[in-house]
């Protein structure tokens, strides 16, 4: 995402910036995938933008296709 506009271009958001940018040469590590997955939608970038939306899209994408289900206590594992 360049150039840097907003709340990413921020200083507190430069571990999201970072994660960003590791997805965006698709070497993501865990704590990445986290950190994107639980960081708020307008850190992302204002709700007009379209780059925002598509990056954060993507985000709903993956974690809808490839989130375990939490199993009902008492189920056997």
């Amino acid at each position: 995402m360049s150039p840097l506009q907003g709340r990413l271009a921020a200083r507190e958001n430069g571990s999201v910036l970072s994660a960003v940018r590791a997805a965006s040469r698709m070497r993501m590590a865990g704590e990445h995938w986290l950190l994107l997955l639980t960081t708020d939608r307008q850190n992302f970038g204002s709700p007009r933008s379209r780059r925002a939306q598509e990056l954060y899209a993507v985000l709903e994408h993956v974690a809808a296709r490839h989130a375990v289900p939490a199993e009902p206590p008492g189920s056997p594992c």
